[in-house]
């Protein structure tokens, strides 16, 4: 293994600092900055620490979107499938292609698109970019990688019904 891909220590810290050396000190990194480097993680929780500690290197302002979660009604049981599962039970639901309840994000930060939204415009599951304006109904980004590299895109606010069974309902 190269020496460039050791990590001084055994720490969080020491892996940002390897992948991303100098991420605190730039203001706007280039786009082949974090086209060229990413963090793989096997483990949603690990993923989530990692993505907390990287957006504190970012100097723009920290905003947070709340997710509305709610049962979709698909046997006529109106409100009692809303109390059987209390809304902060679905918020701690963290599971493989569902966003967190929480989402938070700063302009200037590279973000991955975790599902197939406009394949022909390059936004597909896998899709990476960076944030460059957020509204609470749409998020603007330029992409990193593919055939549309450097092409603006809009990701809306929209609705997510998993179609895996890792959970008993439709969010």
């Amino acid at each position: 293994m190269p020496e460039s891909f050791k990590c001084a220590e055994d720490t969080v810290q020491s892996l940002i600092d390897t992948i991303y050396p100098g991420i605190g000190l730039l203001p706007h990194p280039e786009d082949h900055y974090f086209s060229e480097r990413t963090i793989l993680s096997s483990c949603n929780d690990d993923v989530d620490e990692l993505n907390h500690a990287i957006l504190n290197h970012f100097p723009s302002e920290l905003q947070v979107f709340q997710i509305a979660d709610c049962i979709e009604d698909n046997e006529g049981h109106g409100e009692e499938g809303i109390l059987m599962y209390p809304v902060e039970y679905l918020n701690s639901i963290n599971c493989s292609g569902l966003p967190l309840s929480k989402l938070s994000l700063k302009v200037g930060c590279p973000i991955m698109v975790l599902q197939n939204i406009n394949p022909g415009e390059g936004v597909c599951n896998g899709s990476r970019g960076i944030l460059t304006h957020a509204t609470p109904q749409v998020l603007e980004v330029r992409l990193l990688t593919g055939e549309n590299a450097g092409e603006l895109i809009f990701i809306p606010q929209m609705g997510i019904i998993p179609n895996e069974t890792q959970v008993p309902f439709k969010l």
